[in-house]
């Protein structure tokens, strides 16, 4: 209740401050985006798109690639065993095998960044972040169905100029981050930027006496570019990057569900205190991500321009995971996998006539290795019914695309876009799990392997189509409404993660998602005020859903099957204002209703003898209400120094994490966290002091929950503690 009524007095108090005379001179300024793959200011865009500078991300304190899901409206990002798990509006990927693939598209600049592992990277250097909601099939490509996430690296523009920023903070916190761009020849400029960030661990774990979730994590990127001075016709850019991981997995705590304990009478010792772990695996979330991508743009007229998208990109991962979380072996999992991944794109862009036009070819290759070891109930021997199980996976996809959309002006204050793309997938696989008696018994020689799920070799061709169609009008010179009809597509796919018989390994057709949407973007007050408001209703259909089943018999099965359809509606509200000289306030809210449709699960509830009837069911990672607020006020306190004050609340409603509605695996409640900062700053001489806070109220949250009352418990996932820090920035 405390949680909510904050959010109430934050959202009271930026709709009074937004209500009050406006005094100041200052103006929101202009974003511009590349939503519709074109620079266009962000208020002249009709698609639902929450873009961050990099200044914005920096006061937030967003750290890496999953962070964001704090302060975009219905946008909810956890991880398990390496494999980011993203939901836009309600759809998204609740599979935790690497060999899952999510209908939520990341993007590193102009190229699609398949791979899981490599979805998770370090932020530093960053011009902007795009938020896109909604399917965006037609530009974007395939497995869009709830949108695209896009990092922007900030580009080198033949100035010099750079800056270094260092932190410490609570739990011995050290951060480092530096850019350079210089200028190397006539056009030519180039920008090396690198991070790193270490902390010890925030939990202890008793078990050993250390401390538990380490961080050590950093990366570097290099951009080249040849962008002549005064000539738009040309900008070539060579960029390549690497990161590397060495952090400690997020270790659960475990809720017993026997009498308050697990399947052989194990109990936390601190149910409740999230500082304290008793866990006795090994703990890891390592990883290796390298890549590089050449874009280059020509105008071959004065009307006609070519865009050339090169990437390549590989990935490898190393993780560990102790998942029952006590100091018994019931269920410890390493998954190592690699993926390598190219991808080549042609754009060709018209503009003239009132037409802005774009048609382009798109192709993917990607070959993914998987090799999983699961100690599952090793607490007792092989004979008694232990399951040492070894999975060996490979994915060979291979996709083709042709795209094009166009926006049309019939009038001076109306437009229409449209646009098309058909995708055809070609996906190869194999798969085969084997129980190797002895395999986790050190000083035992390991038995002869056992084909739990013998080895096999499968294969299929996807073709679909998905397509756009939507206009605009500018109600006033500051007010524009749009409505759009777009339809999209997740590729079908195999189940070749960790399963325990052959009925598991299935085949899942794709998904497809016709999204109806309204909205409207206003810029008032002399753009002091920006409001946006987006409504929506979505009709999925043979959604490609993670089913885990008790069946009683100690090992829960895991189905990937093609439910029946779900109903998603909604309503987002984004506002920025500037009511008064030096006070910026933002206000994000989303409301979300998604639920299953017509869905029975093929699993058999041992509780009833019946198949489990999941319609009606909120659809995984889908909380009905969600804000993100903040208040920033910036004063000068001489001729030399000034002061900045910011205030940040956010704010999401219980979520659940399977697809029973299960109290017991969700949220268990919604939370809220406030975070804050000061700053004090010398303009002139550009350099910036801040202390910061996050989570500064301690609050105990849960991120995630894994239904294995098979094994008599319910692994709780908390986010991080209270934490805060000191950090220095220079630029030059």
């Amino acid at each position: 209740m405390g949680n909510r009524k904050a959010a109430l007095a934050l959202s009271l108090l930026a709709g009074t401050a937004l209500a009050a005379p406006v005094q100041a001179q200052e103006a929101i300024e202009e974003i511009v985006v590349m939503a519709q793959r074109r620079a266009q200011n962000l208020q002249e865009v009709p698609v639902s798109v929450t873009a961050m500078g990099g200044e914005q991300l920096q006061e937030a304190g967003l750290s890496n690639s999953l962070a964001i899901g704090d302060v975009v409206p219905n946008l909810e990002i956890k991880t398990f065993g390496g494999v980011p798990n993203i939901f836009i509006r309600g759809v998204g990927n609740n599979d935790f095998n690497s060999s899952s693939v999510g209908p939520v598209s990341i993007y590193r600049d102009d190229v699609a960044v398949a791979s899981t592992g490599s979805q998770i990277f370090s932020l530093f250097d960053l011009d902007r972040v795009e938020v896109l909601r909604g399917p965006q099939g037609t530009l974007f490509g395939k497995n869009t169905t709830g949108g695209a996430i896009v990092y922007i690296s900030k580009l080198p523009d033949g100035a010099q100029e750079g800056y270094f920023r260092l932190g410490y903070g609570r739990f011995n916190l050290l951060e480092a981050e530096a850019a350079a761009s210089m200028p190397l020849a006539d056009g030519l400029s180039a920008r090396v930027s690198g991070t790193l960030r270490r902390r010890d661990g925030e939990r202890v774990n008793i078990h050993t006496g250390e401390r538990a979730i380490d961080v050590d994590e950093g990366a570097v990127r290099a951009i080249l570019r040849y962008h002549p001075d005064g000539d738009h016709d040309v900008d070539i850019r060579l960029a390549a990057g690497t990161g590397r991981d060495r952090s400690d997995y997020l270790q659960p705590k475990p809720d017993g569900q026997i009498n308050g304990a697990d399947l052989f009478g194990y109990r936390d010792p601190a149910p409740g205190d999230v500082k304290i772990l008793n866990f006795n695996g090994d703990s890891r979330n390592h990883s290796d991500n390298d890549w590089v991508s050449l874009t280059a743009s020509f105008s071959l007229t004065d009307s006609v321009s070519l865009k050339s998208i090169t990437g390549y990109d590989k990935g490898d991962v190393d993780n560990r995971v102790d998942v029952d979380g006590g100091p018994r072996r019931i269920d410890q999992i390493r998954f190592l996998t690699g993926t390598e991944q190219k991808s080549q794109e042609m754009q060709v862009a018209y503009t003239g006539d009132g037409i802005q036009a774009l048609v382009g070819a798109f192709y993917f290759d990607e070959d993914f290795t998987s090799h999983s070891e699961a100690d599952l109930v090793g607490e007792l021997t092989f004979a008694q019914g232990a399951v040492p199980l070894v999975t060996d996976a490979t994915r060979a996809n291979k996709s083709y695309a042709i795209f094009g959309q166009a926006t049309v002006n019939l009038a001076d204050d109306l437009r229409l876009t449209g646009g098309a793309r058909y995708t055809w997938d070609k996906v190869d696989a194999t798969h085969q799990g084997m129980l190797i008696p002895g395999f986790f018994d050190a000083g035992i020689p390991d038995g002869a392997p056992i084909a739990l799920v013998p080895f096999a070799a499968m294969g299929d061709t996807f073709k679909a189509s998905s397509w756009r169609l939507a206009a605009d009008y500018d109600v006033t010179r500051d007010v524009m409404a749009y409505g759009s009809v777009t339809r999209g597509f997740k590729s079908g796919n195999f189940n070749i993660g960790i399963i325990t018989s052959v009925a598991e390994r299935t085949k899942v057709d794709p998904e497809f998602l016709t999204a109806y949407e309204v909205g409207l973007k206003t810029t008032l007050l002399d753009r002091r005020l920006r409001a946006n408001v987006a409504a929506f209703l979505y009709d999925y259909s043979d959604l490609q859903v993670l089913s885990v089943n008790q069946q009683g018999s100690g090992v829960p099965t895991l189905g990937l099957d093609n439910a029946a359809d779900a109903r998603i509606k909604g309503i987002e509200v984004e506002v920025t204002a500037i009511p008064a000289d030096g006070l910026d306030l933002g206000l994000n809210l989303g409301i979300l209703d998604a639920q299953y449709r017509n869905y029975t699960s093929g699993a058999i509830d041992p509780a009833t003898g019946r198949p489990r009837d999941f319609s009606g069911n909120t659809l995984p990672g889908a909380p009905k209400f969600t804000l993100s607020s903040f208040a920033q006020y910036r004063v000068p306190l001489n001729d030399t120094y000034s002061a900045a004050f910011r205030a940040e609340y956010n704010y999401t409603a219980r979520k659940y994490y399977n697809n029973a509605q299960d109290e017991a695996v969700s949220s268990r409640g919604g939370h809220g966290l406030l975070n804050l900062r000061v700053a004090l700053s010398a303009p002139e001489a550009d350099w910036e002091l801040a202390f910061w806070g996050r989570n500064v109220t301690d609050k105990a949250y849960i991120v995630d929950a894994t239904d294995l009352r098979d094994f008599g418990l319910i692994p709780l996932y908390y986010g991080e503690r209270a934490t805060w820090g000191v950090e220095f920035t220079q630029r030059f």
